[in-house]
């Protein structure tokens, strides 16, 4: 009796995994090309196949029965068809797969750097073209530059922002001597030539200082005689008409402290007359003995 069970439960277990079938078939894009690594699955099973180079796959063991068959592929729209499979075949599924053109959401990008840039230079330098227009090589270094570089004086690592500028000599804090090309450079300061000697005029201090504007090259269009290596310009703050202010305290290496105060606003309710008055004192030392820089600035301007 036990023998004839045990026959009976082999010939069950062939019979079983007789009731299989298989899937194959051929994977090709909407431009008639075969399409190969496209992933072809059963749903429900955890059978898989990648396509050839010739766009063929082959599933085998697939139990006999109502099945799903889904082809994906990065870029493609995914495809699905419902199979037969019968016992001891071979079903055929070809797929057709289209491009995945899916229509995004609007990206908008934004960047602050922008604020760095300076379109347009000032009315001193006598130009009514935008700088990009301007056939001068001209370089401006904004407030917002100054700002957050700390910056406090022109000789206070301001040229790094320029390219092909260098400080030929020193003084410490006190004198501005700028070269360009084997040349010292004129120093203006609201479209006025400041420079009285060859030491430079003395270093402005950023306190009252709104934007410096660099113009390299043969600046003819500035100065009478021209000038081989070019200019820089020194724009200071001016009245705006908006009621603000602004204090700072500055701290940092050699014993430096510094305190500025910017005052802006009108002194007429038409708003006709207006002000701008910027303050500054500062104590610091340096990494050689006996010298230091202990400076003091006020600035008013009345403008109507």
């Amino acid at each position: 009796m036990r023998q004839i069970i045990a026959i009976l439960l082999v010939l069950g277990g062939f019979t079983a995994s007789a009731q299989t079938g298989s899937i194959r078939g051929l994977v090709k894009t909407a431009d008639g090309k075969t399409a190969e690594a496209v992933n072809i699955s059963v749903k429900g099973l955890k059978k898989t196949a990648a396509a050839a180079n010739n766009g063929t796959y082959l599933l085998k063991n697939i139990p006999v029965g109502t099945h799903t068959v889904e082809a994906t592929f990065i870029g493609l729209k995914t495809q699905e068809q419902t199979v037969e499979v019968k016992e001891n075949e071979a079903t055929t599924v070809d797929f057709m797969l289209t491009e995945n053109s899916k229509e995004l959401e609007e990206v908008i990008v934004t960047s602050n750097m922008t604020r760095y840039n300076d379109r347009a230079a000032s009315a001193s330098l006598r130009l009514q073209t935008p700088i990009l227009e301007t056939p001068q090589n001209i370089q401006v270094v904004t407030r917002d530059v100054l700002k957050d570089q700390q910056v406090i004086s022109m000789s206070d690592g301001l040229i790094r922002n320029v390219s092909g500028l260098a400080r030929l000599e020193h003084w410490g804090d006190m004198y501005t001597n700028i070269v360009a090309r084997g040349s010292q450079i004129q120093a203006f300061r609201n479209g006025f030539n400041v420079v009285s000697s060859y030491w430079g005029p003395l270093t402005e201090d950023m306190s009252f200082v709104d934007k410096i504007e660099f113009v390299k090259g043969p600046a003819g269009f500035m100065l009478s005689s021209g000038d081989p290596s070019g200019l820089y310009n020194v724009v200071t703050k001016k009245p705006t008409g908006q009621t603000k202010g602004e204090v700072s305290f500055t701290a940092g290496s050699f014993d430096l402290y510094r305190t500025t105060l910017d005052l802006d606003g009108k002194l007429s309710k038409d708003g006709r007359l207006l002000y701008r008055l910027n303050i500054a004192a500062q104590n610091r030392k340096s990494h050689r003995q006996n010298e230091y820089n202990d400076r003091y600035a006020i600035a008013p301007v009345i403008s109507y």
